[in-house]
């Protein structure tokens, strides 16, 4: 009976892999547009086993080359989300297989890889595609896919960037930190996320703001915004993470295999707020540090919604990015979707749509 459920299993999954490669070539049939996709990808081996249990018993280097040259699916339906007036969104994930370093190393293929997916959400009917993990980040934010599909995209980084800010500021509270005198550090200050977050803690307190960015002319012009905010400065900027060492809080808001964090790069007793995902922050921390306190970041609690698939997060946790999609696809509020540049007016508009569904913050509830 086990081998032949499982043979069974095998079967459907194959059958569903067949039937999304199909799609893609067929006319759209499906003219209700009244859902959403958030695309994804595995962010090591493990994960790329959760759906194809099978190829567990690959060997790594065929494994790899399977990941990398296998067509996007619909991995999971997303069910139990309800816009205000209690009408069902149903949603799913599309999952690109590539790993990350395989993304990161060869990035023109891996757009092709997510045109293919988005192309494939277009087909069966979606309003809204969310760009997850580096599928937003090495498509400039969803811009490079402009004019190449036709279909609402977003990156959801609006909503990351509320809600980061919003737990910052309620663990800084609950440790007894005053954010008016501590110094914060962002990596990644200078992406759509990073810029955000800065500005809103420039907006609402005067901590000494350590901005890290790989170009130095445009965290300068960060810096500049930031003293237009806040009516002055007590900012600094740097290309090296060895000036975070400074900071009681950290937020971690790049990709970059460059701006990998290590113990020797923070405070003792820091608090470290990880939005990235992989994480950025090396293995070795956790191990090394038990003075850090460590969050992923960038989560929200959604009680009865359920993603029925391993992404990794406890049941009802979802990641901001997928929950910014999931109210704009309900709300058909195309006109403030996430590409590029984060407007901090933005921030404001989906704070309200995020408190009207009644959402919960993961970290800080």
């Amino acid at each position: 009976m086990f081998l032949t459920n499982n043979f069974m299993k095998f079967l459907t999954l194959i059958y569903g892999a067949l039937r999304d490669l199909i799609i893609r070539y067929l006319p759209n049939f499906n003219k209700d547009k009244d859902f959403f996709v958030f695309l994804a990808h595995p962010r090591n081996l493990k994960d790329a086993t959760h759906k194809f249990s099978f190829l567990k018993i690959l060997p790594k280097p065929i494994l790899l080359l399977f990941l990398k040259h296998m067509w996007p699916v619909r991995a999971s339906e997303l069910t139990g989300f309800k816009d205000l007036s209690g009408k069902s969104i149903k949603g799913y994930f599309i999952v690109i297989s590539m790993l990350p370093e395989q993304i990161l190393q060869n990035k023109k293929y891996a757009t092709k890889k997510i045109v293919q997916a988005v192309k494939l959400a277009e087909k069966i009917g979606a309003n809204i595609v969310g760009l997850g993990a580096l599928t937003s980040s090495i498509t400039g934010g969803g811009k490079d896919l402009l004019g190449i599909v036709n279909v609402n995209l977003t990156t959801g980084n609006t909503l990351t960037s509320c809600v980061t800010f919003l737990d910052v500021q309620n663990i800084a509270k609950a440790k007894g930190i005053d954010l008016n005198n501590e110094t914060v550090a962002i990596v990644g200050a200078t992406g759509s996320i990073g810029s955000a977050v800065s500005m809103l803690i420039a907006r609402d307190y005067k901590a000494k703001l350590v901005l890290v960015g790989r170009t130095m002319s445009h965290i300068e012009s960060l810096k500049k915004e930031i003293a237009e905010i806040r009516g002055g400065g007590n900012v600094e900027v740097t290309d090296s993470l060895d000036k975070i060492s400074s900071a009681s809080i950290v937020i971690v808001a790049t990709s970059s295999s460059l701006a990998f964090i290590q113990s020797k790069h923070l405070k003792a007793g820091a608090i470290v707020y990880d939005i990235t995902q992989p994480r950025n922050v090396s293995n070795e921390v956790f191990k090394e540090r038990n003075d850090l306190t460590m969050i992923d970041g960038g989560l929200v609690k959604i009680p009865h919604a359920r993603i029925n698939f391993n992404v990794g997060l406890p049941e009802g946790v979802f990641f901001s990015c997928l929950t910014e999609t999931m109210i704009l696809s309900a709300e058909k509020e195309f006109d403030k979707l996430s590409l590029g540049h984060v407007e901090l007016a933005g921030v404001d508009f989906i704070q309200d749509k995020f408190n009207k569904y009644k959402f919960a913050l993961y970290n800080t509830q």
